[in-house]
């Protein structure tokens, strides 16, 4: 790594056939240094960790970042400076010699953009929500800056394993609790660490390069990969588009009853078993249970028209609906319940589950129909009213869509545990974990504006002739429905529901596709599922003619994997899956089974192991013994390296002293405050839907101005 006046030039390497630009691989990363300010006094933001929860409630608690080295890699040469000043006259050597566009990659943007916006004007920013940033465009420089975080969906220590890179991102070679600033000299292993971060993300695009041959034709997020390929596929067939087309709404009512009825997979405890160590566990998982419900079910095919019916007797199989029902006097009939309170308006009288509803005086939601039959079995109903129906003809996806699903699924299948093919076996593998993630996208979301006068964000409104013009496009475009991704999660809540109905007494906990349970359930309930399953695929096969070895392929040993199907977790080295058990809630459980070390490939007895939302898999070193996991386990950030962030986007100059004793003025005009996050285990119990799209607020139709 050199000092950037080193930099004597480069060639550019023209790609583009209307628009040129330069094919090189540009990488960006800072280091900062997070501190904070006590009674006017600075500490190194560590110290924020040994505040009580009553001071860090304090109002004169300020929270401030510096940044004290920057690298900038041209492929794989590496420069670095000390100053935003230093990046400034850099970039302006850049510009000389290679004036044309240029494009930069930044892993998660989101938190170098936070200390860009304060020196660089912007021209252009895309982001899904407030500070996540996709795309952004310097206004004096050609660059367009792209996050590679956001392309790969992983952690940049992750990148060299999963993409098979022949480097590694340095680990614990940079103490982030010490205070640094811009002259706080480093050490040769500490410039290595700083070197590597942008090593390990340029080899990463040059992986990608293999792929898509030019910088900027590289997909910006994670799902655009697969989406890609799907749309590559699809973009001249206009059998395809015609039969996507008929299932795209464009009455924006309809839009907003299909963004009311969405929910995600169901997460939840049972409270029969919450706080229990229990013995000798079980769990079954659904095979690729999204795309088993994309490949071999029917979806809407047609755009949803409002009809009058009252009852469910009134309803038919030929028909998918969207129903807004008021329920009167409910009570669930089983232990595990279904009907999430925050899918519920007007919700009067309520007992609650762990965030789900056991009973209630009354409520009104808008769900589908097959919910709807879901809730009407599992729950005892005085009476129910559909005030509004909306009903859609049913058939089965575009068979190249199937068929593209299915390929993903034999790749992925074919490649595992085959050692000659890793590489291969990590791309399909994400591109089929994406399919899930392109199926329930809403592209129409509010626009995220970003005001480069002032720094700040906003999220705003679309207008309903804003929402109308976007639906119209869709539907031109005919790639995908969302109505779709609607069905395929209900259409998956209802396989796994169904099965919780029937083990009912024996269900400890359940996640989207799996479900765990004690001992003395009926193992037939999964076999007679499964028989339900292959049938329902043979069907299908011989329906589209898409040979059932595709639903079914083979891995290396020659073993098929029916898509699907429930099958019986075990790592082959315990009779069953766990050997002890406790759950707390949702996303809160642990438990003890024997495991087979990676690298020794030693018999670990018991070894403990956690899943806790919000808590790396390393906070299990804190439990000596299965029975601490309980209320108030603390989870220090010392084993987790669990952080938060707090932004300013005003920050003012203020002098600082590093660990060797150094003064300096920092003068970053904003900043992402970096702050260790403890946490402590309780039974809040939180339950979400966990939706998968996490971009900014969805828009909505404003139905009382039309």
């Amino acid at each position: 790594m050199e000092i950037w006046y080193k930099y004597n030039g480069h060639d550019a390497k023209v790609v583009g056939k209307k628009k040129k630009y330069d094919n090189n691989i540009y990488v960006f990363d800072i280091e900062t240094t997070s501190f904070i300010t006590v009674d006017g006094v600075v500490y190194p933001g560590v110290y924020y960790d040994k505040l009580t929860e009553e001071d860090k409630k304090r109002k004169d608690i300020k929270y401030y970042a510096t940044m004290y080295i920057w690298q900038f890699s041209i492929n794989e040469k590496v420069y670095y400076g000390r100053t935003w000043e230093d990046l400034e006259n850099f970039l302006k050597l850049l510009e000389v010699y290679v004036p044309m566009k240029k494009y930069l990659f930044i892993h998660n943007q989101a938190f170098e953009f936070q200390f860009l916006k304060g020196v660089f004007n912007f021209s252009e920013v895309m982001a899904r929500k407030s500070r996540k940033v996709m795309i952004s465009k310097l206004r004096d420089y050609n660059f367009e800056i792209k996050c590679s975080y956001m392309m790969s969906n992983a952690a940049l220590k992750d990148l060299p394993k999963l993409f098979n890179l022949p480097v590694e991102k340095k680990v614990g070679d940079l103490n982030y609790d010490l205070l640094r600033h811009s002259k706080t000299p480093l050490t040769e292993k500490e410039m290595g660490y700083c070197e590597y971060d942008c090593i390990v993300d340029y080899y990463y695009i040059l992986e990608e390069l293999k792929t898509y041959k030019e910088v900027g034709k590289i997909p910006s997020t994670s799902t655009g990969h697969v989406r890609r390929e799907l749309l590559n596929i699809t973009l001249r067939d206009y059998k395809y588009k015609r039969i996507v087309s008929k299932a795209i709404n464009t009455n924006p009512i309809v839009f907003n009853r299909l963004q009311d009825s969405f929910a995600g997979g169901i997460t939840h405890a049972s409270w029969l078993y919450s706080d229990m160590i229990l013995e000798n566990v079980d769990s079954y998982d659904i095979t690729s249970a999204y795309p088993y419900v994309l490949t071999a079910y029917k979806y809407p095919s047609s755009e949803f028209k409002e009809i009058n019916i009252k009852t469910r007797e009134e309803m038919t199989d030929k028909f998918y609906y969207i129903l807004t029902v008021e329920f009167k006097n409910v009570k669930s009939k089983y232990y595990n319940t279904y009907i999430s309170s925050s899918k519920c308006k007007n919700l009067r009288g309520c007992k609650y589950d762990n965030g789900r509803v056991i009973s209630a005086d009354s409520f009104e939601m808008t769900i589908t129909d097959i919910d709807f039959y879901l809730i009407l079995d599992c729950y005892d109903i005085e009476s129910y009213e559909i005030k509004e129906a909306w009903y859609s003809t049913k058939a089965y996806l575009p068979k190249k869509f199937i068929e593209f699903v299915l390929e993903k699924y034999v790749n992925k299948t074919k490649y595992k545990d085959n050692p000659e093919y890793e590489l291969e076996y990590q791309r399909e593998k994400s591109k089929f974990n994406s399919l899930y993630g392109m199926s329930v996208t809403n592209n129409i979301r509010s626009d995220v504006i970003f005001d480069d006068s002032t720094g700040l964000w906003d999220e705003v409104e679309l207008s309903n002739e804003d929402i109308i013009e976007k639906l119209k496009k869709e539907k031109n475009k005919g790639f995908l429905s969302f109505s779709y991704g609607v069905f395929v999660t209900a259409l998956n809540r209802n396989n796994l529901f169904r099965r919780v109905m029937a083990l009912d007494d024996y269900v400890v906990y359940m996640d989207t596709d799996s479900i765990k349970l004690v001992q003395g359930y009926d193992k037939k309930v999964f076999d007679i599922y499964n028989e339900s399953v292959i049938k329902r695929i043979n069907y299908v096969s011989k329906a589209l003619r898409i040979p059932v070895e595709k639903f079914a392929p083979k891995d290396i040993h020659g073993i098929s994997h029916m898509l699907g199907v429930f099958d019986y977790e075990t790592n082959g080295l315990n009779e069953h899956t766990y050997n002890r058990f406790i759950t707390q809630g949702a996303k809160k459980y642990a438990y003890e089974r024997d495991e087979k070390d990676k690298k020794t490939k030693e018999i670990i007895k018991n070894k403990i192991s956690i899943t806790v939302a919000g808590v790396p898999k390393c906070g299990c070193k804190v439990l000596k013994k299965l029975e601490d996991f309980k209320d108030d386990l603390y989870f220090p950030y010392e084993i987790t390296h669990k952080m938060s962030i707090m932004y300013n986007d005003n920050q003012e100059p203020i002098e600082i002293t590093d660990y060797l004793g150094s003064s300096y003025l920092v003068t970053d005009k904003s900043s992402a405050c970096i702050l260790p996050n403890s946490y402590t285990l309780s039974k809040s119990w939180d339950y979400t839907n966990l939706l998968i799209d996490n971009s900014s607020e969805r828009a909505r139709f404003n139905e009382s101005i039309n």
